[in-house]
């Protein structure tokens, strides 16, 4: 493909609920902004069909809310997968698969997507029982029983989605509580249908042609059985989408970009917001906010 050369004033990487909210506040600040995205938008918050929070609806009416307001303002969008990231003089240069753009800032707002375990099975049972979404699949699992393993906000609010379509949902934590705010966690108390197995790690999903059952281990006892089930639906947290970001921009232990108070990197011009971020706090007032916050700070680096 021949690459060709486009300019912006900022470049949004990722129309998650960040980096639209980032594009907004650009725009809205007269900063002519373009923002990239090789999926589709929204991020992660489309798999929730009822948000949990002082924001109410569901996670794709939200975002399709923003990229409506988003087309209004009059931001170009792009459909490509970043594959470099590079300084050359007062610009910075994003190569993708669509081609090479410049921009005098830009956000990276890829956010996170869902760790895996790495179990065996686990990949080759995706789409086949194993699933990255209850309120997607859900339904497929009506009276049936499901494993979810985790212990954190999304494993207990997945586990409740499930609970209203499965036989019987066992909740696998590898720890001795939960780590889940309160609230999910008395909900979860209230559903004779979830069992909570605390303390037990999954090391394989086993089948034939789709998921069949799981071999989980207790690790007080070191006990290891077959737990059967259709479906498997892992959320044991998130690693950063940023393969792209060059080495130069530094990490945390965890992958996350490591920002300055004003959301910028170690690369002067590349700002970070939201998931794909060290220290982000994981709400959806906090990816709103993020993004708001980021698109500030190139107002003031494009206006000084």
């Amino acid at each position: 493909m021949t690459l060709t050369s486009q300019t912006h004033d900022l470049l949004v990487i990722g129309t998650g609920i960040t980096g639209m909210s980032a594009a907004r506040q650009a725009l809205r600040n007269g900063i002519s902004t373009a923002v990239m995205e090789s999926l589709f938008f929204g991020g992660l918050i489309t798999n929730v069909n009822e948000l949990d929070g002082e924001i109410q609806g569901s996670g794709s009416e939200v975002a399709a809310d923003l990229m409506m307001e988003l087309s209004r303002l009059g931001a170009k969008s792009i459909a490509a997968t970043v594959e470099s990231i590079a300084r050359d003089g007062d610009t910075l240069v994003v190569k993708s698969d669509a081609g090479s753009h410049r921009a005098r800032a830009l956000i990276v707002a890829s956010g996170a997507r869902l760790r895996r375990l790495g179990i065996p099975g686990e990949s080759e049972f995706e789409g086949k029982g194993v699933s990255r979404c209850a309120d997607c699949d859900g339904p497929l699992y009506r009276n049936q029983d499901v494993v979810v393993v985790g212990g954190g906000d999304s494993a207990l609010q997945e586990a409740l989605v499930l609970a209203g379509f499965a036989r019987q949902v066992y909740l696998l934590h590898r720890g001795a509580k939960f780590t889940a705010r309160q609230h999910l966690v008395d909900r979860i108390a209230g559903h004779s249908n979830v069992s909570i197995h605390w303390r037990t790690r999954v090391d394989a999903v086993l089948g034939d042609k789709s998921v069949q059952a799981v071999r989980a281990r207790g690790l007080e006892y070191d006990a290891a059985g077959e737990l059967p089930c259709t479906g498997f639906f892992a959320y044991v947290g998130l690693e950063p989408a940023c393969d792209f970001v060059p080495e130069a921009i530094e990490r945390d232990a965890g992958g996350f970009l490591l920002t300055d108070a004003g959301l910028q990197t170690a690369m002067p011009g590349v700002f970070a917001a939201g998931a794909v971020r060290s220290g982000y706090g994981g709400l959806l007032r906090h990816a709103l906010a993020e993004g708001t916050a980021a698109a500030k700070s190139v107002k003031v680096l494009i206006r000084a």
